[in-house]
């Protein structure tokens, strides 16, 4: 009897000590952040370019409740180059962005002005080599020494950046399995102000065996929604006009926004002064 219970107490023992090392094996191997960057630009260098057909929606400024809707077309092709356009806006509903410029049209007149932080969410989706992937998160303040697991919904994600739990933190999600971009927190700083985005790809379908790409694409600022680009329909890796982007050809078709007048200079003291006494004289 004493035999079987020591028996039985050794057993127990030894599985114990094996689940337990089991669920420290599991849990406490992750890939290292130059693993996970090289694996999701496996995926990522397939793409180099791409057409999206979206709806395009945004919580309304006075009444949040309310969804504004859009049609539009994006266009996007490596390195850096995007194009907006809004469907049924001859004029006035095209943006361009590409080679460190963001040109728009407003009043018939260009507006010229440094690309817009969420305006990098393409790369996300063509980065080309490793090379590429890192050198942005680097821009984007991406702590490449931190590596943990977590979830966004349903999806088990590795986290590069952190720590854990800080959602204001600069940090790249992927997808633990696929190796899919499935987030990105990215901050940037210029002249002293900071941009915090979040940039989340989710809903992800087949396109081919080998290319999946997300059916939405959301952008939130301060935690709330800003942008959400449904997908409705997709053409990746076809020939695209050099046209598109070719940023000189559509900056010649518009004038400059004109600069805003200065003030007139009000009147000093001592001549309005002398006004109101050659007026006094001279009634």
């Amino acid at each position: 009897m004493l035999l079987n219970r020591w028996l039985v107490i050794v057993i127990f023992g030894l599985v114990l000590d094996l689940l337990v090392s089991g669920i420290q094996v599991a849990h406490g191997y992750i890939l290292p952040a130059e693993q996970i960057i090289e694996f999701v630009t496996k995926q990522t260098t397939r793409v180099y370019n791409f057409r999206i057909e979206v709806r395009a929606e945004t919580p309304d400024p006075e009444y949040p409740e309310t969804t504004i809707r859009r049609a539009m077309v994006y266009y996007a092709a490596r390195p850096d180059y995007l194009r907006q356009e809004m469907v049924g806006e001859a004029e006035g509903g095209t943006v361009l962005v590409g080679t460190g410029q963001r040109l728009s049209v407003i009043d018939g007149h260009l507006v010229a002005e440094r690309p817009r932080h969420e305006d990098i969410f393409p790369l996300l989706l063509h980065a080309n080599s490793p090379e590429t992937l890192r050198a942005l998160l680097a821009a984007e303040q991406v702590d490449l020494s931190q590596v943990h697991l977590s979830r966004l919904g349903s999806q088990i994600a590795y986290v590069i950046g952190g720590p854990p739990g800080n959602t204001e933190a600069p940090q790249f999600w992927c997808d633990k399995e696929n190796f899919w971009p499935l987030r990105l927190i990215g901050l940037r700083s210029d002249h002293g102000v900071t941009d915090l985005v979040d940039i989340r790809f989710l809903s992800y379908q087949k396109i081919t065996e080998s290319v999946w790409l997300p059916r939405e694409i959301e952008f939130y600022r301060q935690n709330r929604l800003v942008l959400r680009l449904v997908v409705e329909k997709i053409r990746y890796n076809e020939r695209l006009p050099d046209s598109l982007f070719d940023l000189e050809k559509f900056a010649a078709q518009y004038p400059p926004l004109p600069l805003p007048k200065e003030p007139a200079e009000k009147p000093t003291e001592a001549l309005e002064e002398m006004r109101r006494y050659l007026e006094k004289k001279y009634e």
